[in-house]
């Protein structure tokens, strides 16, 4: 009998801890150095595990002219459970971008803790023109 409580105390327990722990939030695209069209329409996508009822943000980062990273602005809101948006590559309603190096923040609240991931190393974005010599 006390072998069986101490069993579901334990599971009790490990169940509580689990369900502590934030959801994970992985950025799948764009890969780290991928390249991308500017107007071209391309998937921004992620997993969240465990997957959970919440808003997904987001938002497009780049380099100011001191080569420092800052926010361009939100390209969009989706549920988590979606896992994609797709995005026309260089719309961004706050902010004109041109081809060069940026990076996708995505995130989403889990009661006051803020979830975000993104590309470690810029993705391209280069230009719609073909040039010829």
């Amino acid at each position: 009998m006390k072998k069986v409580a101490l069993v579901f105390i334990l599971f009790g327990w490990l169940g509580s801890v689990l369900a502590a722990r934030p959801p994970k939030l992985t950025l799948l695209a764009p890969q780290d150095g991928a390249s991308w069209k500017l107007g071209s329409r391309q998937t921004i996508s992620w997993s969240v595990v465990p997957e959970i009822e919440a808003t997904m943000y987001i938002t497009l980062w780049g380099y100011n002219s001191a080569r420092q990273v800052i926010p361009f602005g939100v390209l969009g809101e989706m549920p988590c459970k979606a896992g994609r948006f797709l995005w026309q590559v260089g719309n961004c309603p706050s902010r004109k971008v041109n081809p060069g190096d940026y990076f996708i923040r995505i995130w989403f609240f889990q009661g006051a803790e803020k979830i975000i991931a993104g590309n470690a190393s810029p993705f391209h974005i280069t230009s719609n023109w073909i040039i010829m010599n």
